[in-house]
């Protein structure tokens, strides 16, 4: 059920959920939470004059929810604030057992005619998203996201540009481009910069999500890339974005992940077989990784992912990605310095996250939406983060191959 009012100084809208109210309160009442089903991104705490921070695709700028109230399994309240327009408005969101499920209701007021009905889109967007989440244990944002078929190596800046050797000011820089995917059948390659999609300078990753927010799976768009010292423009055609099963529980899930680092720990023992030191040290390119620097920023990767699964568990969730900082892998091979060291440090890692997947507690187990959060984390993008940087290990033993043992 969904009933929903608007004037043009209040929005009023409905919802009922087939969940337990504690289990909506947690998704209104927690910073993890409310990344579940709400926004992208954010920092911030939630609790009695907590400041959250959230980036929202469809308002495409910050929010700002400063938190007033929070009252356990009934509601929370608080006052919004638009990081560009600077608009404020006040917000109650009310929660009450309906038959064996939630009734939600969100009251906001101090809104003009322009901003009442930007924010009625908003919350019906998202409430009916999280609806769908709960009822079918897929979430609308993910599986009907259109996809580039790309991983991105990061943003570029005037400065880091440079570094690499481009004459370009800005863009998406690429690892990796997915086989059969739009943008190989574009032209694009691992390597180059994706400057322009649809006539939208690609500058961040919200001038990204602002052409995902235009477009779906199927659609033809204008891309520029930059490729080997010159500006290319092609069409390109956005495919389906690839999303994994879902596991039932969190054994299931532990099950997987454990298969997957087994499986890659082979590709790697394959890749470093009667590899001397030297060879597994030698950095192919100045400013590039050596083979025990890429183990060092895999060992790196899933304790910064513990850090993540910690504090999503306690609904808290950071953003502790600081495994490429070049003192945090000098910091591990210095203390590792042979290979045999390093890669029993990494299974060592490996054997700690999944054991911590198996410690997710029930209550956490028991929402859809987390399990979504998580499938995403340990199946699609660790199993991309591997592959790039398998193919890197190669990449680096292949150019070390004619090095002498000392």
């Amino acid at each position: 059920m969904s009933t929903q009012t608007t004037s043009a100084q209040k929005i009023n809208i409905e919802v009922s959920f087939p969940a337990p109210v504690a289990q909506i309160y947690y998704l209104v009442s927690t910073r993890s939470g409310w990344l579940d089903w709400f926004a992208d991104k954010g920092i911030g705490n939630v609790d009695a004059n907590g400041v959250l921070q959230m980036y929202h695709p469809k308002l495409g700028s910050h929010l700002t929810f400063v938190f007033q109230e929070l009252v356990r399994d009934e509601g929370v309240r608080f006052n919004t604030l638009d990081t560009e327009t600077l608009e404020t408005s006040e917000v109650q969101i009310d929660l009450t057992p309906d038959g064996n499920g939630t009734l939600l209701t969100v009251s906001q007021t101090g809104l003009g005619d322009e901003d009442a009905a930007r924010w009625q889109g908003i919350w019906q967007e998202t409430l009916d998203s999280l609806k769908a989440i709960i009822e079918t244990g897929r979430d609308p944002r993910l599986w009907n996201r259109p996809f580039l078929g790309v991983t991105v190596e990061g943003w570029l800046s005037p400065e880091s540009a440079a570094e690499h050797g481009l004459e370009i000011e800005s863009g998406m820089l690429l690892n990796s481009v997915f086989e059969g995917k739009g943008a190989e059948q574009a032209g694009i390659q691992a390597g180059d910069v994706i400057l322009w999609l649809a006539g939208i300078e690609i500058a961040d990753y919200e001038s990204l999500l602002e052409v995902y927010k235009e477009h779906k799976a199927g659609d033809t768009i204008s891309v520029v890339y930059w490729h080997e010292g010159e500006q290319f423009e092609s069409e390109l055609t956005l495919s389906s974005y690839p999303v994994p099963d879902v596991p039932a529980t969190t054994q299931d899930m532990a099950d997987t992940l454990a298969a997957f680092f087994h499986k890659a720990n082979k590709k790697i023992d394959h890749l470093l077989a009667e590899q001397s030191e030297a060879q597994t040290s030698y950095r192919p390119v100045a400013g590039e990784w050596s083979a025990k620097e890429v183990i060092a920023h895999l060992i790196a990767s899933e304790s910064d992912s513990l850090v993540w699964l910690g504090s999503y568990i306690a609904g808290r969730e950071t953003y502790p990605y600081i495994s490429g900082v070049p003192a945090r892998i000098k910091m591990i091979t210095s203390m590792h310095p042979t290979m045999k060291a390093l890669l029993k440090k990494l299974t060592q890692t490996q054997n700690e996250l999944v054991a911590m997947v198996r410690e997710i507690p029930a209550e956490m187990a028991g929402r859809k939406t987390s399990m979504i959060r998580l499938a995403f984390a340990y199946s699609f993008d660790i199993s991309l983060h591997y592959r790039d940087h398998l193919n890197q290990l190669k990449e680096a033993l292949e150019m070390a191959s004619d090095i002498r043992p000392s």
